[in-house]
């Protein structure tokens, strides 16, 4: 069991460095990223605040 575990563990970190990794990496090579409409920024600040 612990191997599984120790295996399961490693695939999820790997995984998980990987999203961080490749998250900025859309503006990096000039691709289209969309700009947030004001309103749902309006709505995330009300949240957050």
């Amino acid at each position: 069991m612990k191997v599984k575990t120790y295996l399961l563990n490693a695939i999820a970190q790997f995984g998980y460095k990987s999203a961080m990794k490749a998250g900025g990496t859309a503006s990096q090579y000039g691709t289209y990223q969309a700009k947030e409409p004001k309103a749902v920024s309006e709505i995330r600040n009300k949240k957050n605040a």
